[in-house]
C-alpha cells in the first residue's frame, strides 16, 4: 500500500478521501494484531489499473473475514481504470473467489451505482441490504425550502440567539486540529446509547496526524462551551462529514442543525460545491433531519458473501479461487499486509 498506492489515488480524481493512502495507512496501524490490509489489484499488460483495499482477518475458530477498512464511508477501487466495469468485475469475481475458498466477506458501503456496485450486484449468491445517502449541494437555498422548513430554521436561530452568545469555528491548522479532538470525542461518547464508544481520542489523534491535510473540525459554540462538533475529510471541492456530534444536554437548542447550517455558509463561501452527509440510518429522525437540506439521496451495498451461501451457484470466473485472468484485459490477485 505504501509503494503503489498513492499514485493509484493520485491518479484518481474521483477518488474520495476514504481512499487516501494517509487515511487508509493510519487506520491500519490501528488494527489489533490478527487484522492485516488485504489489496486486490487489478491490472493487464500495461500495469495496475485498480485496487481495492480490504482487511483479513483470523477468526480464531478455524474462520477467515474479510471486509471494508473501518471508517471508510465510501468503499470503492483507487486507480486509472477504478470505474471501468472490467476492472471492478475482475475485482469481484476476486473476492467472491475468497468467500468460495472459505471467507466470509462483507463489503459495506459500496455505492450501489458504481462499477464495483454493479459487478457485485450481478454476483451469484451474495446478499444486498441498502443505504441512503445525502449530499447537499452548495451553496445551500434557504429561499427553495418550503415555507414550513424556513419558518422551522428561523425558530431554531432564534431559540439559540436567545440562550447566550453563539459562536461558529472551523478548524485550518494542524494543530488545532488535534486541540478540536477531545471536544468532539466527548460530545461523540456523552450522546451514544450503546457501550461502543468507537477509537479513543489517542487512535483518532494518530489518524488526523497524518491526514491534516485533508481534514478539518468545526465547532458552534454557546457562551465558550462546545454545543456541536463536526470532523470532516475533504478532496477537491467535495466535503464529507464524517463524525458529527453535539452535547445531548443541549438537544432542546438543535445544535446540529446550527452547526450544519454555518457549515454549509462556510464550505460555500471557500469554494466547496457540496456537503456529504454520508450514510443515513434507518432510525427515527436521521432521514427527516436530512431532508431539510435538499439533499440529492444516493444508495449504497452492503453485501455479504460466505461458502455455504455460494454452493448453490458455483461457476468459474475471472479471478475466483486461484487469481488466474480471466480475459486478455485485466485479472485480480491479492496481496496481505498491504506490501503491494
Amino acid at each position: 500500500m505504501e509503494q503503489q498506492w498513492p499514485a493509484l489515488y493520485q491518479h484518481d480524481l474521483a477518488a474520495t478521501p476514504f481512499g487516501s493512502p494517509q487515511w487508509l495507512l493510519s487506520w491500519a496501524a490501528q488494527l489489533p494484531p490478527p487484522a492485516s490490509p488485504l489489496l486486490l489489484i487489478a491490472v493487464d499488460r500495461s500495469g495496475v489499473l485498480g485496487a481495492l483495499a480490504l482487511l483479513h482477518e483470523d477468526l480464531g475458530d478455524g474462520t477467515t473475514a474479510v471486509r471494508t477498512m473501518p471508517y471508510c464511508e465510501y468503499v470503492t477501487p483507487v486507480g486509472s481504470g477504478a470505474q471501468d466495469h472490467r476492472v471492478a468485475e475482475a475485482l469481484a469475481s476476486r473476492v467472491t473467489g475468497l468467500a468460495r475458498n472459505g471467507a466470509v466477506v462483507t463489503l459495506e458501503n459500496v455505492p450501489a451505482r458504481s462499477a464495483l456496485g454493479t459487478a457485485l450486484r450481478t454476483q451469484p449468491g451474495w446478499r444486498h441490504t441498502t443505504s441512503r445517502t445525502a449530499v447537499v449541494p452548495l451553496p445551500l437555498n434557504m429561499a427553495e425550502l418550503s415555507k414550513s422548513l424556513r419558518r422551522q430554521h428561523a425558530r431554531r436561530e432564534r431559540a439559540l440567539a436567545d440562550s447566550g452568545r453563539v459562536t461558529y469555528r472551523r478548524t485550518r491548522t494542524a494543530g488545532g486540529l488535534l486541540d478540536a479532538i477531545p471536544a468532539l470525542k466527548t460530545l461523540y461518547t456523552a450522546q451514544r446509547e450503546t457501550d461502543d464508544r468507537g477509537p479513543t481520542p489517542r487512535a483518532w489523534t494518530e489518524v488526523l496526524r497524518r491526514c491534516a491535510g485533508s481534514a478539518f473540525i468545526a465547532e458552534a459554540t454557546l457562551d465558550g462551551a462546545v454545543m456541536a462538533s463536526q470532523l470532516c475529510l475533504y478532496r477537491g471541492r467535495h466535503c464529507y462529514s464524517v463524525l458529527p456530534a453535539m452535547n445531548p444536554a443541549m438537544r432542546h437548542l438543535a445544535p446540529g442543525h446550527a452547526l450544519l447550517r454555518w457549515l454549509a455558509g462556510d464550505l460555500a463561501t471557500s469554494g466547496f460545491s457540496c456537503l456529504d452527509l454520508g450514510p443515513t440510518r434507518d432510525i427515527p429522525g436521521q432521514v427527516e433531519y436530512k431532508s431539510q437540506y435538499s439533499p440529492i439521496w444516493g444508495v449504497t451495498l452492503s453485501s455479504v458473501a460466505d461458502g455455504a451461501a455460494l454452493t448453490a451457484h458455483q461457476r468459474p470466473g475471472p479471478g475466483t479461487a486461484h487469481g488466474t485472468p480471466g480475459d486478455a484485459f485485466t485479472h485480480a490477485s491479492l496481496t496481505k499486509d498491504g506490501t503491494a
